[in-house]
């Protein structure tokens, strides 16, 4: 009367099973009647209606009660298990879920061992990867997957002992199917406690990663080959890279050899033409002179002798000038800075405008690079002249810091540098500037003249 507010009235006779859930009401009476009908005792679960108008789970009993054989009543309790029909509810989601997990993953192999590492379940993911069925697996130990050199090695205990002190052991290595075939697995065993913390057994994960370890192998492989193949390969580069580099040591060796001897002959010529067929000429110049004022008397003679002294005396300018080009013999005594200056005042009678700029005195102490820096001066003003058409032109000398800096601007008609050059005028500056350790370089635009400067 309490739990269902129904009055006595009310729950005489079949009145009580107005509040009996419409779900449950068909089975539980039919089943009573049946009871009644036989004599039997009347067991069934159901939901009651409270006062309250909630429902809550029963388990109802009926025992009839008899004398001599006749039944004269029946007792019946109706008991409150609706905490343990939500409890029984709640653990049959989890095992759905469980299920549903554990069966969702057929390529993981899931199974449990107990204490001592004998399997008590076995997943269809586990009957896929390892091959035994759960039939087969279960009631057997753990060792059953593991290579015979693992277990030889103690590497069950070993997995298991870690899982123990660390609360999983990694697993990665060959395992068995039962095939006989080897697998790579890449899996973790994990240890699993009661709610006391003592030790309940164990958990273990695996997937089949053989192909993922062969292609993992094979990348390893290929690395290894194409570094042994880069080894090689740098090593052949090496040895070609020395024996070119000795080539061009030989070649700059050689190069040099003969700029110097061309510079050796040149200044052996050209002091033979300064010291003896201009002093020859010279001397013929003024032989002829003095025969001609001998010949007082004989005016054409005289006239003769005297012009033929001025065509000598001409060819001895000749041969001077071009003793100066072959080797400026004024290097040796008055210095780069003086011998440009006459340069630029031999230049300067061509019909152009020519002068040096030489902020400060600039010595130079190496002879290889005072002469080539006068032979860039001496290209560089030929070029300007014969190539640019120009008519004013600049030579500057002078001193930066650590470094000389010669160069010699024009006003010519300039060129595009990404222009092709067609003589190998600039290209025997920039061979000379790398001769003695300097840098050279070339600025120009068409209609704006031409600008050379050699860095050493």
């Amino acid at each position: 009367f309490d739990y269902t507010g129904l009055s006595y009235k009310e729950s005489y006779g079949p009145g009580w099973e107005a509040v009996v859930h419409s779900e449950d009401a068909p089975a539980s009476v039919e089943r009573w009647r049946r009871a009644l009908a036989k004599g039997e005792v009347f067991d069934a679960e159901y939901r009651l209606r409270g006062a309250d108008g909630a429902y809550r789970w029963f388990i109802g009993r009926n025992v009839p009660l008899r004398t001599g054989g006749t039944v004269l009543s029946w007792f019946g309790t109706a008991t409150d298990i609706n905490d343990l029909k939500q409890a029984q509810a709640s653990l049959q989601e989890t095992q759905e879920r469980f299920r549903l997990l554990v069966e969702g993953a057929p390529d993981y192999a899931m199974f449990l061992l107990d204490q001592a590492n004998e399997i008590i379940f076995w997943s269809t993911g586990a009957e896929k990867v390892f091959g035994w069925t759960a039939e087969e697996a279960v009631g057997h130990s753990g060792a059953l997957i593991f290579t015979l050199e693992d277990r030889a090695k103690g590497g069950v205990e070993q997995e298991m002992g870690t899982a123990m002190e660390r609360g999983f052991a990694p697993d990665k290595r060959w395992h068995l199917r039962k095939d006989g075939t080897r697998i790579w697995v890449d899996g973790i065993m994990r240890r699993l406690d009661r709610e006391d913390g003592s030790l309940r057994g164990f958990a273990k994960i695996a997937r089949n990663a053989t192909e993922e370890w062969q292609a993992a192998a094979e990348l390893q492989r290929s690395r290894e080959s194409l570094e042994e193949r880069v080894k090689e390969r740098t090593a052949d580069l090496t040895a070609a890279n020395q024996k070119l580099e000795a080539v061009l040591a030989e070649r700059a060796e050689v190069e040099q050899e003969l700029l110097t001897v061309s510079e050796r002959e040149k200044r052996h010529i050209g002091q033979d033409l300064h010291d003896s067929l201009c002093q020859e000429l010279a001397a013929t110049a003024f032989f002829l002179e003095s025969k001609a004022r001998s010949l007082k008397n004989r005016t054409a003679e005289a006239k003769a002798l005297s012009e033929a002294a001025k065509i000598v005396n001409t060819n001895v300018g000749v041969a001077r000038d071009l003793a100066r080009g072959l080797y400026p013999v004024e290097l040796a005594t008055s210095g780069l800075a003086e011998t440009l200056r006459g340069l630029a005042f031999r230049t300067s009678s061509q019909g152009v405008q020519c002068r040096l700029e030489c902020p400060k005195m600039v010595r130079i102490k190496n002879d290889a690079i005072e002469l080539g820096l006068y032979r860039i001066a001496q290209e560089a003003l030929n070029n300007a002249i014969k190539n640019g058409q120009a008519k004013e032109l600049v030579i500057r000398l002078e001193r930066q810091a650590r470094k000389l800096v010669l160069s010699v601007k024009d006003d010519g008609i300039g060129f595009s540098p990404a222009a092709p050059t067609k003589g190998m005028g600039i290209h025997i500056m920039k061979y000379r500037a790398n001769s003695i350790g300097g840098n050279l370089t070339v600025e120009s635009a068409p209609g704006r003249g031409t600008v050379v400067t050699c860095t050493v």
